[in-house]
């Protein structure tokens, strides 16, 4: 699995995004829904590594919940930080959290203290509210993530302590905790390199353990909440192109799908491989030139990256409304078989299921025929573009006041138009042999939702300045459980929610791994 988790672009997202959102806040105040965006974005890190883990037979992560115990696997990453000053202490394994007295030896951070603060917030995810220095406030997603990163939004950072960055802290020492070697901290310690260390998906499962904690005190989505009247999604299906992705904003053309209401079209295979990519590294500081104005010489460094073949979406939607309606079409994947071959239940596969898409449409009466390419995702950020090229972007006439050119995409100005997942990673790498998801589509009415914010990079970094660009919770409809009256939890699969409601749609597709690049 290191091959997901020292994605170079991978480490970029999930060190932007904390740049967007950092803990202590801009100006003093954190952003819009920024405690559920916390929980969303990775949760949906922790989805999708979970089904690359499926893929090569591993079982799905394993929460790091008792820290009394050695950790079992070690992580050395051999990099040493943007400033050259420090080589990340790699982390044997079998090393156990101690309290750490190497930041500031005058208030270290103590573990028990840790136990504690985590189990104040249990307190209040079972009573429902939060104790603040002034009284108190009813427990939300929003105020529940900010108490456990801990933002400077937190309820009350002296209860609550600051469970979420100090797990990050202690890892990150875990071999000098009181500094007597001086060694240097470990990649946990920086959001740039954190992820690769295995023990991050470990800390943050413990972590999203206490998202769902609270999730499942709340009521499951009644069926007002979950159906769109007069409107069925007649037929979904997937074409895959014959290159592997570039970024295009035109709409890809519509070829009807095939088939019954669910059934398997032809095609809907999508087919992933492993590349080498070459990677400019000459704007690094130690080998920057020192005339800015002459043009530099290129260093390339060479990585391999999962990449996979550009396809569409297509959709057959009947509006019997008599009118024209907004709706907002959500689409996720999940694996459909665990890694012993059994069918994986609802209960189990709802925090499976990856967002794929997010995007509003017009429907007219009568059947819509609607096609979308898998390159404009909400969740995905343009390809990078080089230093050089951005400048010359950005000097281009043509750009207007209200935009500004980032790679290949025109952004407005409070559209974070780089932070976003990866374009390549897209799609869950898959197995040779094909590996089974379910794909899944539900149609929301989008009428009295105010904004036209859903772009590229949205979905898990929101719009600059502005309000999250949905009014639903993020993740909906998986966010909660499922009413285990109508879907029993030893019993019921995806099919049975799709079956009870026309809006939503789900189809079996095959995931193909090419260990070499195919000739197609």
């Amino acid at each position: 699995m290191a091959w997901w988790r020292e994605d170079v672009e991978l480490n970029s997202h999930h060190f932007h995004w904390h740049q967007v959102y950092p803990w202590s806040g801009i100006n003093g105040k954190t952003k819009d829904r920024e405690g559920e965006l916390f929980y969303y974005m990775h949760q949906q890190m922790l989805a999708r590594y979970d089904a690359e883990r499926m893929a090569v037979g591993l079982p799905r992560v394993v929460p790091y919940e008792d820290w009394s115990f050695p950790i079992p696997e070690g992580y050395d990453s051999h990099l040493t930080d943007y400033y050259g000053t420090h080589q990340y202490s790699p982390r044997p394994s079998g090393m156990t959290l101690a309290d750490n007295y190497a930041d500031d030896p005058n208030n270290p951070v103590v573990v028990n203290n840790q136990r504690y603060h985590y189990h104040r917030i249990l307190d209040a995810i079972n009573t429902g509210t939060f104790t603040t220095k002034t009284g108190q406030e009813p427990v939300n997603i929003v105020s529940l993530g900010a108490a456990v990163e801990a933002s400077i939004s937190s309820p009350n950072m002296d209860l609550y302590g600051s469970v979420h960055n100090y797990g990050h802290d202690l890892t990150s020492v875990i071999t000098d905790p009181d500094g007597r070697y001086e060694q240097a901290y470990g990649v946990m310690g920086d959001t740039g390199t954190a992820i690769r260390d295995p023990i991050f998906f470990r800390w943050h499962k413990f972590i999203d353990g206490i998202f769902v904690s609270h999730k499942v005190t709340l009521n499951p989505y009644t069926n007002d909440e979950l159906r769109f009247d007069d409107i069925s999604v007649d037929n979904m299906s997937i074409e895959t192109n014959q290159h592997f992705v570039e970024v295009t904003d035109k709409p890809m053309p519509y070829i009807p799908a095939l088939g019954g209401r669910g059934l398997l079209a032809p095609g809907n295979i999508l087919t992933t491989r492993m590349e080498k990519q070459k990677v400019d590294i000459s704007k690094d500081m130690f080998l920057q030139q020192v005339d800015p104005d002459k043009p530099h010489t290129p260093v390339y460094v060479e990585v391999n990256q999962v990449n996979h073949k550009d396809f569409s979406y297509k959709f057959t939607v009947t509006n019997n409304t008599g009118g024209n309606v907004q709706a907002a079409f959500r689409i996720f994947m999940a694996p459909k078989i665990d890694q012993h071959g059994k069918p994986i239940l609802l209960t189990d596969q709802r925090r499976l299921f990856i967002e794929m898409d997010k995007f509003v449409e017009d429907l007219t009466p009568g059947k819509n025929n609607i096609g979308r390419s898998s390159t404009l995702s909400s969740v995905i950020k343009p390809p990078g573009k080089s230093h050089d090229d951005i400048l010359a972007l950005l000097k281009k006439p043509e750009a207007g006041p209200d935009e500004k050119s980032t790679g290949d995409c025109k952004c407005r100005d409070q559209r974070y138009c780089t932070c976003g997942w990866p374009l390549h990673m897209l799609v869950p790498r898959g197995t040779p042999a094909g590996m089974r998801f379910d794909l899944f589509v539900m149609l929301t009415n989008w009428e009295h939702v105010d904004t036209d914010d859903l772009d590229q990079g949205t979905s898990y970094c929101g719009v600059k300045d502005e309000e999250y660009p949905d009014k639903r919770a993020m993740g909906f409809p998986f966010d909660r459980q499922f009413d285990s009256k109508e879907y029993p939890p030893q019993k019921a699969y995806i099919d049975s929610l799709v079956d009870d409601f026309p809006n939503m749609l789900t189809i079996p597709i095959t995931i193909k791994f090419h260990q070499e690049a195919p000739n197609a």
